[in-house]
């Protein structure tokens, strides 16, 4: 049942779980108003595909998957431009520019997330150092690229090793800086994170861990990071790939639960009526502790933002949730993790086959009471993925070439 034509949905946010959310609410019969509210300006980026782009293996255009017209072909006012100073969940108000308020009946908040840039002296105004979050950044990247010699990449995450691969491939020294012990802590179980670090060693990365750039000093061409008193590094220009946080500075917390991020139940609906958040602002269940956790994932914000638009639409639905997963490629190699690989306790226990060098590859698999809840995969287990997600997700033991799970996942 659609709700009547009076009704006015308001979407804060123009990324996946934004666009989602709009489409699913059209699609589902809803004929209201529906404004779109966003700082930056149409059409929507998708932040996952820059370093794609950097890459060569995809084109500016399909960085914006959705299009231009998709607002005008699902009828949605747009008030670009447009950062919200606050909203009052209370009286369902938005305080936008220039003293200009919107009211809603449904709103949806889609803001996603922002790179968080260290507390670094020097660097959050450096004209030597980027992110990938925007595509201004992206650009940005892209025109310093050709000309980079050296680039120091802050953060060794996922998209901070793209990045490294990218800068080796067209020649520059790459250092590779983390506080952490390893690449990819949270995701990565040690045996494979040692594999990956000699895999990117090989390729001519330097990896640094345990330390960090202590301040900046721009110069005319380039710019000198400050490791300690002792070390000094002269370099192009510095990737700053240190990780994400949700945009919800403007909403109000003694209205609003905020852990990490927004907390949402199953329908995606905050604790206020009314009120929705989806995508890197929201905080909902990760299926394996069923804990409400922050998963900040493309897939996971486009099935948040379509389950909130649903309902806001009145279509009742329950989005389960998801299990941590990422895949990336590295070089010519293909890495997957899914789960928790680094689960501790007296009935986890670890299995190693394979190897990465070899046809079947490598498969880390961690287990609890003979239940499999985490994996890492590298090259050779492509086959595999769906099976390992399935045995993941359903609490199943796990069956080599079990099938793919099922929807959401």
């Amino acid at each position: 049942m659609s709700m009547p034509a009076r009704q006015r949905m308001v979407v804060i946010g123009n990324g996946g779980a934004a666009i989602h959310a709009i489409m699913a609410a059209r699609h589902s019969g809803f004929c209201g108003e529906i404004h779109q509210i966003s700082d930056s300006h149409g059409p929507a980026f998708n932040p996952m595909l820059a370093p794609y782009y950097l890459k060569g293996m995809l084109s500016w255009e399909n960085c914006f998957p959705f299009g231009g017209d998709f607002y005008h072909r699902h009828d949605v006012t747009c008030h670009f431009g447009s950062p919200v100073k606050h909203l009052d969940a209370n009286d369902k108000t938005i305080f936008i520019k220039e003293g200009r308020r919107l009211y809603y009946d449904k709103c949806l908040v889609a803001t996603g997330a922002q790179a968080v840039i260290p507390q670094i002296e020097g660097l959050s105004d450096s004209p030597y150092a980027f992110s990938l979050r925007s595509p201004q950044s992206s650009i940005a990247m892209s025109k310093v690229m050709g000309r980079t010699g050296k680039i120091l990449v802050l953060g060794a995450s996922l998209v901070g090793v793209k990045v490294a691969e990218i800068m080796s491939k067209r020649g520059a020294k790459v250092i590779l800086m983390d506080v952490a012990s390893q690449l990819f802590p949270n995701g990565a179980h040690p045996k494979t994170a040692e594999l990956l670090k000699t895999y990117l060693e090989n390729h001519g990365i330097e990896i640094r861990f345990g330390c960090s750039i202590q301040r900046l000093e721009n110069n005319r061409e380039n710019v000198c990071c400050f490791i300690d008193d002792t070390i000094m590094e002269e370099s192009d220009c510095v990737a700053v790939c240190t990780g994400v946080k949700p945009n919800c500075d403007f909403i109000d917390k003694n209205q609003v639960k905020i852990d990490q991020a927004i907390l949402v139940d199953n329908h995606m609906q905050s604790n206020v009526f009314g009120l929705y958040a989806a995508g890197d602002v929201s905080q909902g269940t990760n299926t394996l502790t069923m804990q409400k956790e922050w998963l900040g994932t493309w897939a996971n914000a486009c099935y948040q933002g379509r389950t909130a638009g649903l309902n806001m639409a009145e279509i009742p639905v329950e989005y389960p949730g998801m299990v941590p997963q990422n895949i990336t490629p590295i070089f010519d190699w293909v890495y997957t993790q899914i789960g928790d690989v680094n689960r501790q306790g007296e009935k986890v226990r670890v299995e190693e086959t394979g190897n990465p060098c070899h046809e079947k590859g490598l498969k880390v698999l961690t287990y609890e009471n003979d239940t499999l809840i985490g994996a890492n995969l590298i090259n050779g287990c492509e086959e595999e993925i769906g099976a390992v997600k399935k045995a993941v997700n359903l609490r199943r033991p796990y069956e080599p070439g079990g099938g793919a799970p099922p929807y959401f996942y």
